[in-house]
């Protein structure tokens, strides 16, 4: 058989009181850190409730939007008047374009300039 040999260590009054009191903060650290983790369930928990809920209404928004748009009469273009109105609106898209553009203004300004010393 083997016999053990154990080692023994005395510690002073003032390190055991500050061992305990590492060992008690410790504890406190990991009760906080349980606690944190419990309220992050919770939390997630209503949060889930409340997508379904969303979900759900969404779904009932989409149903009435549909009821809604059923009950309008819409009217068929014929296929000339639907490229007429494709055109002019990326002619209006191109103009506001223009007006945004920079060098674009600049030029109207020196025009203008050059107008008003004529």
């Amino acid at each position: 058989m083997t016999t053990e040999n154990s080692v023994y260590l005395r510690l002073e009054n003032q390190e055991a009181r500050k061992s305990k009191k590492d060992i008690l903060s410790t504890e406190i650290s990991f009760l906080n850190i349980v606690k944190s983790i419990k309220n992050y369930k919770q939390l997630r928990e209503e949060e889930f409730i409340l997508r379904a809920q969303i979900y759900k209404l969404i779904k009932e928004m989409n149903l009435a939007i549909r009821k809604t748009r059923s009950s309008f009469p819409f009217v068929k273009l014929p296929e000339k008047q639907k490229l007429e109105e494709i055109k002019t609106k990326e002619r209006k898209k191109i103009e506001r374009r223009e007006d945004t553009d920079l060098e674009f203004q600049l030029r109207e300004i020196q025009e203008r300039l050059r107008q008003m010393g004529s």
